[in-house]
């Protein structure tokens, strides 16, 4: 026997794992399975058109495309952030219908491949049923991470009427997106929002959603569905600097309720110098619209190192007298929120990569966003 074919043979008999065949999760556990749809008798639905109210791409209506912001915007943008408005974070779908089964059939933009965030999060949609401020999740897209287009059933049930909601992908793009319902089965509007008029959250990589396991876990996907609000996420990741551009473009959203600014962990120093320009030009378009300033979550790095963490602290004191100042001359609608305190006393926790959350620390940091954005809205 050559020595190399007895050495194998000696270690498959010291250590038979290490020639064991590759684990298939789909075979050892169904709940992991990648399911075959049934669309039989199924009717496909654009919703784009009633009586869905589709949330999130305030330039739908003249671009008809999955976009957060305009495809060709009046402001020049950086083609980091012409690029990432494709990704369709915040977007939703929002319906009542009594169909006994719910299915999705969707074509994105390219397929799955970030290292620290799952598919399900990057490419998914995600499903929650129940009347707006108690809706509960349900389930989660399920497709190979390798594919571009996929179709599957999100919902089976019974035939009575039931109020959805889809959240969209958070760092994909998406081509087209169809509904499938039952033939016959009647879709309604949704139930009317409790607070009209959109929230817009300006912001970074964690405004997106990264790094949620499912697009309902972003923390502004959250509040929408607690606030009961519309909202417009313009989470640009590694791109939210504060640019004029940007915020001459929010200024040409709609129906504004409020706008949040979270955008220091892009901006880092350079928030000193761009955080009150970019305030003069909403202003300039809006004097009383409320503003909220939130300051950066506690990285887990700055746990560690005291120069960080006091780097972090100047920063967000620099926000919250900026904050104070304005009010004192008089912009009684403009407030500041620490985020440094978001995540508690387990902020080491609550990060996949010490920056991103996670669904526990999305979850936080919603606990503690939301009665500062109610205080507001009253």
């Amino acid at each position: 026997m050559k020595p190399v074919l007895f050495f194998a043979l000696f270690l498959s008999l010291l250590s038979p794992g290490l020639w064991a065949q590759k684990i298939d999760i789909e075979k050892l556990d169904p709940n992991m399975t990648l399911e075959k749809t049934d669309a039989k008798g199924v009717a496909w639905l654009d919703p784009r058109t009633p009586p869905f109210r589709l949330v999130g791409f305030p330039w739908i209506e003249e671009d008809k495309v999955y976009r957060r912001l305009p495809v060709k915007p009046k402001w020049q943008i950086r083609g980091a952030v012409d690029s990432l408005a494709n990704s369709t974070a915040g977007g939703q779908i929002q319906f009542q219908s009594d169909s006994p089964k719910i299915l999705i059939r969707v074509k994105l933009r390219q397929v799955s491949g970030m290292y620290h965030m799952p598919a399900t999060g990057q490419s998914g949609f995600d499903l929650y049923i129940g009347q707006p401020g108690k809706q509960l999740y349900l389930s989660t897209t399920r497709f190979a991470a390798s594919a571009k287009d996929f179709e599957t059933t999100l919902f089976t049930g019974a035939k009575t009427n039931r109020h959805f909601t889809l959240n969209f992908p958070l760092y994909n793009g998406v081509e087209s997106v169809e509904i499938g319902v039952v033939a016959g089965s009647t879709v309604n509007p949704p139930v009317p929002y409790e607070h009209e008029g959109r929230i817009v959250v300006y912001g970074t990589s964690i405004t997106q959603g990264g790094c949620a396991a499912r697009p309902g876990m972003a923390y502004p996907n959250i509040l929408s569905r607690r606030l009961n609000a519309g909202f417009v996420n313009l989470g640009f990741s590694g791109n939210g600097k504060g640019e004029p551009a940007l915020a001459n473009l929010i200024n040409q959203i709609g129906r504004k309720r409020l706008i949040v600014l979270d955008y220091e962990a892009n901006a880092g120093e350079s928030i000193r110098e761009t955080l009150g320009p970019f305030i003069d030009i909403l202003r300039a378009a809006d004097k009383e619209i409320p503003i909220l300033v939130i300051s950066k979550i506690r990285y887990a790095g700055e746990l560690h190192n005291p120069g960080q963490l006091k780097s972090a602290q100047a920063r967000a004191r620099f926000q919250e007298d900026l904050v104070k100042a304005r009010r004192v001359a008089g912009d009684a609608n403009i407030h500041f929120l620490d985020g440094g305190s978001l995540l508690g006393e387990d902020a080491d926790e609550c990060t996949v990569d010490g920056v991103h959350p996670t669904a526990l620390g999305f979850m936080k940091m919603a606990n503690a966003i939301e009665p500062a954005i109610k205080g507001i809205l009253k």
